[in-house]
């Protein structure tokens, strides 16, 4: 059962909007005010440690996507519902739950080709489906995932703290080259070196980078870089989304000692 909290935090944001009217035509800011848009974004970076608030604003979401069938609605669904499949351990319905996410993405996008929530979050569902699946089918969801973040990249290279550059950049880091895919070390860097120029803290992008660097010979520099991350203090309601990260960094200091 919902705490009395989340369950007053879902209808006091469903009733200002006043979901049983009907408005023909509104701005993406009148059906989802920033005042909104800041809870969903607390609802998401909290999943890890409050899944029950996720699910209520999900719920929330849902009426508010059904009632207006607005592209921008529909795409925070999307994303609302790739960070519900984060926390879910159990892998069969871990994998629906990407898929769910896929066809929301998908609904925003017949509204809005250049609805950048929906483009970047169905990649980066893509993605994690394609971690969970053979070799194979992975590949051939890469490029796919590429043609989505470079048109992200293209509206708003800063969405997501950089997240367009940071996924190009692992993925070209990470894919085998030609003829195998597509991998580029080059492509890698200028992706990830853009990613910490636009956010010089962000533990994703150093990660990513120091890892990179690492395998080109620049060890030196990726474990000064490593370095920073593991001494960084990190709250606990982010521990879940930058453990990989951490640990990524932990690896590299580790290779040096």
């Amino acid at each position: 059962m919902l705490r009395w909290s989340v369950i007053f935090f879902t209808y006091s944001m469903l009733s200002p909007l006043g979901l049983a009217c009907s408005a023909p035509v509104l701005a993406a800011t009148e059906v989802l005010p920033e005042g909104y848009r800041n809870k969903i974004d607390t609802a998401v970076m909290r999943n890890a440690v409050d899944r029950p608030a996720l699910l209520a604003t999900m719920a929330w979401i849902r009426q508010l996507a059904d009632s207006t069938n607005d592209p921008s609605v529909i795409a925070e669904l999307a994303r609302l519902e790739c960070a519900n499949a984060d926390v879910e351990r159990e892998k069969n319905k871990r994998m629906a739950l990407y898929n769910n996410c896929l066809e929301t993405a998908d609904k925003a996008l017949a509204g809005n080709a250049d609805e950048i929530v929906a483009l970047y979050w169905k990649a980066v569902a893509m993605g994690k489906l394609s971690e969970e699946m053979g070799i194979l089918n992975s590949l051939r969801m890469t490029r796919p995932m590429e043609k989505l973040f470079l048109r992200v990249i293209a509206l708003d290279e800063r969405y997501d703290n950089a997240g367009g550059h940071k996924a190009l950049g692992r993925m070209y880091f990470r894919l085998p080259s030609f003829p195998i895919s597509f991998g580029n070390k080059e492509k890698a860097v200028f992706h990830l070196k853009r990613a910490l120029e636009l956010y010089p803290h962000d533990i994703i992008a150093r990660a990513f980078y120091a890892e990179a660097l690492y395998d080109m010979g620049k060890k030196q520099e990726a474990i000064q870089l490593a370095e920073t991350i593991v001494a960084m203090p990190i709250e606990t309601e982010h521990r879940f989304r930058y453990s990989r990260f951490v640990e990524i960094a932990r690896n590299i200091v580790n290779k040096g000692r």
